[in-house]
């Protein structure tokens, strides 16, 4: 029972562990986009800062605004990427206690069956013995001696 319990949420952990996964990797494709997508509009606005013949202050306020508003995207998709790199590490380990907590109750379950599996034929010999002895019993009481059980009380 707690096998199959503990197997339930290994299975749970795990798929826990591949979206995490799965989300760090997004996150680091999207901050790859994002910083090609800022070097490539940054190269745009220095050349439009070039070509322009009278410079304005306006002009390369709006350019500098542009450019942080882009900085700014690569911070949070940095962020994104750190947490989802914490998720993804809070998940591994998860399912790494997950794994070993269903390795030791299969364990345990294993040893129980061969306890049991023992058990089982301890009292099938014994049965056995026991009706061996009766038949025995049986025989001597026939031929005219005592059980062997009384027999062996009057040796002690």
């Amino acid at each position: 029972m707690q096998e199959r319990r503990a197997l339930s949420e290994l299975s749970k952990k795990e798929a826990e562990r591949r979206m995490a996964t799965l989300a760090a990797q997004n996150a680091s494709r999207e901050l790859a986009m994002a910083q090609q997508h800022c070097a490539t509009a940054e190269a745009a606005l220095y050349q439009e800062l070039m070509t322009l013949e009278n410079l304005s202050n306006a002009a390369l306020d709006r350019h500098h605004l542009h450019v942080e508003r882009l900085a700014t995207e690569i911070t949070r998709r940095r962020q994104m990427l750190g947490n989802a790199r914490i998720a993804q590490e809070k998940a591994e380990t998860a399912a790494s206690e997950t794994r070993d907590l269903w390795v030791a109750c299969s364990a345990a379950t294993h040893k129980w069956r061969q306890i049991e599996d023992d058990v089982g034929r301890a009292v099938e010999i014994r049965s056995e013995a026991a009706g061996e002895i009766e038949t025995d019993d049986e025989i001597l009481l026939r031929f005219g001696r005592g059980p062997l059980s009384q027999v062996a009380k009057r040796i002690r």
